[in-house]
C-alpha cells in the first residue's frame, strides 16, 4: 500500500447514508473494481470450429465453480444476508443466459470469455438503464455473479482474488462494492468501508450489517478526493466520513470507541443473569439460528435456548431434498447441545424471496402472496411428513417444539395437526422411538392470523410473532424496495393493534407468546413488547446482551403504561419518540450505544 500520510492535508467532512453502525479509524485502501464483468482476453477473439465443444465445457465448468463458491459464501451467512446469495445462485443458474452464451460460441465462434462478456454486458446495460433505482441496484448482483464466472473463465482458482490481502488494519473506499466483495473482506484487517453507490436497502449494506462492519454508502465524489494511505474516520452511525482528521477529531472518536467497548464488556458479564424486570416479570431470551455452526455462539451469549431454528438451509441450494435421517441428525444435535433448553424448530419456510427450484416447477408472478411457507409444504405432503417424523424422533433427546409458519386459517392448522397425529401413529406402528408430547406453535405473521388469534389459541401451545412479515403484509410494503421502504414502520397503529390482539388471545387461553422477528432485537422496542405481554424474545446473539440490560432496568407496570400512551397516538413517528424517550430514561447507556455515543 502507498504510505502517503495526511500531513498538511485539511480535514474534510463528507456526508452519506448510514448503512451499518460502528466507527472505524484507519488508513485508506482505494478499490476500483470497474464494471465487474468478465475481462475479454486480448490473445483470443475467435476460435475454430473444432474448439467449440471445448469452450462450451469451459463455460459450463466456470459456471459450476462459481455456483460452488456462491454456496460457500451463502453458508457463511444467515437469514436475509444468506438469501442475497440465493438470488446470485438463481442468476448463475439462468438457462436463458447460458443458452445465449452457448449459441454465441457455436454460431459466432467466440471464445467462452468473449461470448460471456458480450451477453452479460448487455444484461447489465439493460437493467442499469431502467428508470427504477431499485431495479438498477439489482444490476450490481448481476455484475457480482459475472465477475465470479469471469474469474474462473480467466483461469483463476476457487477462493483466489485479484486484490492483494491486507497486512495492516485499513478501511476500504470504493466507487462500488458487490455483496461478494463485502462478504469476503478480511474482518480482522478491514475495519470498515465507504462507497459512492448504494442505499440502506442495497444488498451490500445488508451484508455489511450482517458482518457488523461499519459502513457508509451514497458517498458521492469521495473516491477521487483520497489517496492510498490517507487516514479517515468512518462513522456508520451518522453516515459520515472524515478524511484527514485533525488530532482532536481522532481523540474524540477514540473516546467514543472506548466507551462503547467498555459497555460491551459490562454487558457480556451480565450474560448469565436472568432477564427479569424490576417488578419480577421474567422474560425468556432466546436466539435465532440458521445452521448448527452457530451453536457455540448461542451458548456463549447466555441465550436461554433457541427461539427460532430456520430449517431452510437444509433444503436450499441442494441437488436433492434432505431425507429423514439427515434432518433427524441435525435436529438431534440441536437438542443435545442445548441440554434441555427449548429448541423451537420452524418447519420449512421457503417461497417468495427464498424460492427453491427443487420444490416449485415454475416461477410465480407474486411469490410473496403465493405458494410459500406452510402452503408449499402442504402441497408436498411427503415433504411435510418427513420433516415431522424427523422432528418427533429428535424430540426424545431434548426440549424440541414445532413452529408452523404463515398460518392464515384454522383449516390449515387443523390439517397440519391431523397430519402430525397420523405421523405419530405411523412411527408407533413402525416401532420407531419418538416423543409423543411436543409443544406446537404457530407464527403470527399475516393479519389474518392475528385477527383469528382466539380461534388459533384454542388449538396450540404458543404463538410466535414474525414481526418482519407482519409489518410487510399489514402495510403492503416491501422493505427491500427503497421506493416504498420509508413506509415500512413497525410503530404503525395497525401493527401494534394486531400484536396486542394476539397477545391478549394468548393470555385468555393460557398459552405463551414470543416474538422472533427483528422487533425483538432492537432495544428501543423492548419496553413496548414487554408492555404488550410478550414473554419470549428471540433474536441474533449479538442483540441479547443489550436487550437483557433494558429488561432488567424497566418495570412491567411502566412498560404497560408506555403501551397505553402509544396506543393513544395515531402518528407512528410520535410513537417512536415515546419509545426512544422511555429507553433514554431507563437505560441511557444503551440508548447512547444505539447512536454511537
Amino acid at each position: 500500500m502507498n504510505t502517503t500520510t495526511s500531513v498538511n492535508k485539511k480535514e474534510i467532512l463528507f456526508h452519506g447514508i448510514p448503512a451499518s453502525p460502528g466507527i472505524a479509524i484507519a488508513p485508506v485502501r482505494l478499490i476500483d473494481p470497474g464494471a465487474g464483468s468478465a475481462p475479454v482476453s486480448e490473445k483470443r477473439t475467435q476460435i475454430t470450429q473444432d474448439q467449440v465443444d471445448q469452450e462450451i465445457d469451459l463455460f459450463s465448468q466456470a459456471v459450476a465453480s462459481a455456483r460452488d463458491e456462491i454456496r460457500s459464501l451463502r453458508d457463511s451467512l444467515q437469514g436475509e444476508e444468506a438469501q442475497i446469495f440465493d438470488a446470485h445462485l438463481l442468476i448463475a443458474s439462468d438457462r436463458m443466459l447460458a443458452n445465449e452464451v452457448t449459441a454465441m460460441i457455436r454460431k459466432r465462434l467466440f471464445p467462452a470469455e468473449r461470448a460471456f462478456t458480450e451477453v452479460i454486458d448487455r444484461y447489465v446495460e439493460t437493467i442499469s438503464n431502467m428508470p427504477d433505482k431499485y431495479f438498477r441496484e439489482r444490476a450490481t448482483d448481476i455484475r457480482d455473479v459475472a465477475k465470479r464466472i469471469g474469474k474462473f473463465l480467466s483461469g483463476m482458482s476457487a477462493g483466489e482474488t485479484a486484490a492483494p490481502a491486507p497486512t495492516e488494519p485499513e478501511v476500504i473506499i470504493a466507487r462500488d462494492l458487490t455483496p461478494s466483495d463485502t462478504a469476503t473482506l478480511d474482518r480482522t484487517k478491514v475495519l470498515g468501508f465507504a462507497i459512492e453507490t448504494g442505499s440502506t436497502t442495497s444488498h451490500t449494506a445488508i451484508v455489511a450489517r450482517s458482518m457488523k462492519l461499519p459502513a457508509v454508502v451514497g458517498m458521492q465524489r469521495l473516491f477521487n478526493r483520497l489517496e492510498n494511505g490517507d487516514r479517515v474516520i468512518i462513522d456508520g452511525y451518522l453516515g459520515m466520513v472524515v478524511i484527514n482528521p485533525e488530532p482532536e477529531t481522532i481523540a474524540f472518536y477514540e473516546e467514543k470507541i472506548a466507551r462503547q467497548n467498555q459497555l460491551l464488556e459490562e454487558l457480556q458479564k451480565e450474560s448469565s443473569m436472568t432477564a427479569e424486570t424490576l417488578d419480577g416479570y421474567q422474560i425468556h431470551l432466546a436466539a435465532n439460528v440458521e445452521g448448527v455452526d452457530g451453536l457455540d455462539e448461542v451458548i456463549r451469549s447466555g441465550a436461554a435456548g433457541i427461539g427460532l431454528f430456520r430449517t431452510e438451509y437444509l433444503f436450499m441450494n441442494k441437488s436433492v431434498l434432505p431425507d429423514e435421517e439427515t434432518q433427524f441428525k441435525t435436529y438431534r444435535l440441536l437438542a443435545e447441545r442445548m441440554q434441555g433448553q427449548p429448541v423451537i424448530i420452524r418447519t420449512l419456510d421457503v417461497g417468495g424471496d427464498k424460492i427453491s427450484a427443487l420444490l416449485t416447477e415454475q416461477s410465480e408472478p407474486n411469490p410473496f402472496l403465493g405458494l410459500r411457507a406452510i402452503r408449499l409444504s402442504m402441497s408436498h405432503p411427503e415433504l411435510m411428513r418427513t420433516q415431522m417424523r424427523a422432528i418427533l424422533r429428535a424430540a426424545r433427546f431434548g426440549n424440541i417444539k414445532i413452529l408452523f409458519p404463515m398460518i392464515s386459517s384454522v383449516g390449515e392448522l387443523d390439517s397440519l395437526l391431523a397430519m402430525l397425529e397420523d405421523v405419530k401413529e405411523a412411527l408407533k406402528a413402525e416401532q420407531i422411538p419418538y416423543s409423543p408430547q411436543v409443544e406446537i406453535g404457530v407464527m403470527i405473521e399475516v393479519p389474518a392470523a392475528a385477527l383469528i388469534a382466539d380461534q388459533l389459541a384454542e388449538k396450540v401451545d404458543f404463538f410466535s410473532i414474525g414481526s418482519n412479515d407482519l409489518v410487510q403484509y399489514t402495510l403492503a410494503v416491501d422493505r427491500t424496495n427503497e421506493k416504498v421502504a420509508h413506509l415500512y414502520n413497525p410503530m404503525h397503529p395497525a401493527v401494534i393493534e394486531l400484536i396486542a390482539r394476539a397477545a391478549k388471545a394468548a393470555r385468555d387461553h393460557h398459552i405463551w407468546i414470543g416474538c422472533c422477528g427483528e422487533l425483538a432485537g432492537y432495544t428501543q422496542f423492548t419496553p413496548l413488547l414487554v408492555g404488550l405481554g410478550i414473554q419470549e424474545f428471540s433474536m441474533s446473539c449479538a442483540s441479547l446482551a443489550p436487550v437483557r440490560r433494558v429488561i432488567r432496568r424497566l418495570s412491567r407496570i411502566e412498560a404497560e403504561k408506555l403501551v397505553e400512551q402509544i396506543r393513544s397516538v395515531a402518528d407512528p413517528q410520535k410513537a417512536m419518540e415515546l419509545c426512544q424517550e422511555f429507553l433514554v430514561r431507563i437505560a441511557p447507556d444503551v440508548a447512547k450505544m444505539n447512536k454511537g455515543f
